[in-house]
């Protein structure tokens, strides 16, 4: 029988499969990200196996109950502003924007947009870089895709892209630390939003996640690809740039906690250059 290219292959992955199989559950993800994902693209079979093999792929407990308690969906609105609207939150972004102001007033040349709402969004994600790195965030998006079959998709989709990135940027992928939900870096964007949304804004040649530049750049970049219209203050409710801002979490509460953040922020900033 005359064998294509094509057919051998399938065969070649058909017995990693059944090999797989035979291994414990971690190759229960391994065989997702290779039925539906590219990623042989971008990975050998057994550099992948090497991947998954690795003895520091690990589900986290943690992340399970970090998902059963998401204040977005148990707190009030006004226990969960709570947490990111006080006095030090407001204060270090004051001091956040001040630090950063070249950055910012580029911002404002280059995307017409309020430099108050990035300041207000590493603010709520991170403490202004302060927090960032609490989990592995391939094992974060391993758990997800283990334990939640309503993530599973989702979650397989984004270790393919965590994945391309680490093989990119020549980066460990059990080296890369950030939120339960799997994002990371100051700006706390997820691998896909990452690879595909994030900018080079110092031009040197490489998207650096814990690049202040980078990251500032890249949330403004950010919001307008998701239709943040040019020089808009309108804040309210369902507004365009209201919409724009949710994007990046989806959650009424998280995008009504960002404009109260950048409105106390602007009684102490004013915006001028």
């Amino acid at each position: 029988v005359k064998l294509t290219i094509k057919t051998t292959a399938y065969i070649l992955f058909s017995s990693t499969f059944l090999f797989a199989q035979e291994t414990g559950k971690n190759y229960a993800v391994f065989n997702d990200l290779i039925r539906h994902t590219e990623i042989e693209s971008f990975y050998t079979v057994n550099e992948l196996r090497r991947v998954f093999e690795n003895p520091e792929v690990q589900e986290i407990e943690e992340v399970l109950s970090r998902f059963k308690r998401k204040p977005e969906k148990t707190k009030s609105y006004k226990e969960y502003r709570a947490i990111f609207l006080n006095e030090k939150r407001i204060n270090d972004g004051v001091q956040f924007f001040f630090d950063n102001k070249i950055i910012f007033k580029k911002i404002i040349q280059d995307f017409k947009i309020d430099p108050l709402i990035v300041v207000a969004i590493v603010g709520v994600e991170t403490g202004y870089g302060e927090i960032h790195a609490e989990y592995s965030v391939f094992n974060s998006l391993y758990t997800q895709a283990l334990n939640f079959p309503q993530r599973k998709v989702w979650a397989t989709k984004e270790l393919f892209e965590l994945l391309v990135y680490c093989k990119e940027a020549g980066v460990d992928p059990f080296a890369l630390r950030g939120s339960y939900a799997g994002a990371f870096g100051y700006g706390q964007f997820i691998p896909s939003s990452f690879r595909h949304l994030s900018i080079d804004y110092n031009q040197n040649g490489k998207k650096e996640p814990y690049n202040w530049e980078d990251v500032l750049g890249s949330i403004a970049h950010y919001l307008k690809e998701n239709k943040y219209p040019d020089d808009y203050n309108n804040f309210s409710f369902r507004s365009k740039s209201w919409q724009a801002i949710r994007t990046y979490n989806r959650s009424d509460h998280y995008a009504n906690t960002i404009i109260e953040l950048r409105n106390e922020l602007a009684k102490q900033v004013f915006l001028s250059f």
